[in-house]
């Protein structure tokens, strides 16, 4: 398919107790959703129940504007412990059955749309989230071995695929679609611990576009049905400023994908991860 997918996913927690700055999440959001905008795509937040009950009047604008809306899960900002990675199913069930249906509340419908926070899971991750009537979403930064926050993802899929029942770091045929986020899979930060991934706030647009770069042309030789870029970044930065430094690297990051999609002579398209989740089921059955 001569077409690839930039699905930036934006976890959205301004109001968990480390940052408590609902009045910056609001801007940020806004500043997002603009860029996005201005470059005729969509995107996806992922929101936590705190968030969702400070700002549900801006993710209802912005949902109809065609982004899109999902859940996103920190434990401790519901009151447990930090990492969901060290809960087995039934509390895993508890802690986030509590932030849908929070969700629901506010919206009037279930989320579909997952994204787990520090991407802490374990094998009993998947299958509670397909119990709960997720379909698609990030849980996964291949290559990240931080086992202080319970979140090992060593050897696991580069590329998007069905999650295994049993298993989170193999593909499967259970009925989840993740699209894992976008790393260059030969280079380790944070003493060895973590790839370098496609963060907004990580590094600056010139090593992104490397990072881009790489994952592009990987997914094209191995003949990637569907193929996706997947950034990530948090609404805890002033991307309401043209001049801020983060807001300048998203922008930065779009426009070499875009530069790079035209080398390459591949579509580039700027979209929601349920849309690429949706092209994927229509090519790959379970």
């Amino acid at each position: 398919m001569k077409k690839i997918y930039f699905a930036l996913g934006v976890d959205c927690e301004s109001t968990q107790p480390a940052v408590n700055n609902p009045s910056l999440g609001e801007k940020a959001i806004r500043g997002i959703a603009e860029v996005i905008n201005k470059n005729n795509g969509r995107c996806t937040f992922f929101v936590i129940p705190g968030d969702i009950k400070q700002h549900k009047h801006i993710y209802t604008e912005i949902e109809k504007q065609g982004h899109e809306i999902g859940l996103h899960i920190h434990p401790e900002a519901q009151g447990y412990k930090q990492y969901c990675g060290i809960y087995g199913p039934e509390e895993q069930e508890k802690i986030i059955s509590e932030a849908s249906d929070i969700f629901s509340q506010a919206f009037c419908r279930k989320p579909t749309a997952f994204s787990m926070g520090y991407t802490s899971t374990n094998d009993y991750t998947y299958p509670v989230l397909v119990k709960l009537g997720f379909t698609h979403g990030t849980c996964s930064i291949p290559g990240r071995i931080l086992p202080e926050c319970a979140a090992i993802w060593a050897g696991a899929p580069l590329f998007i695929h069905y999650a295994h029942p049993y298993n989170r770091c193999l593909e499967g045929n259970l009925d989840f679609v993740e699209i894992p986020i976008t790393v260059d899979w030969e280079s380790r930060i944070w003493s060895g611990k973590n790839p370098q991934d496609l963060r907004v706030e990580l590094v600056d647009t010139k090593s992104h576009s490397y990072t881009i770069e790489k994952s592009i042309k990987r997914q094209i030789e191995e003949q990637i049905q569907v193929k996706v870029i997947r950034p990530l970044t948090h609404n805890t930065f002033e991307f309401d400023d043209p001049g801020n430094f983060r807001r300048q690297t998203l922008e930065g990051i779009i426009s070499s994908f875009n530069n790079i999609c035209d080398k390459l002579s591949i579509t580039g398209k700027i979209t929601t991860c349920f849309e690429v989740s949706k092209k994927f089921r229509e090519i790959k059955s379970i």
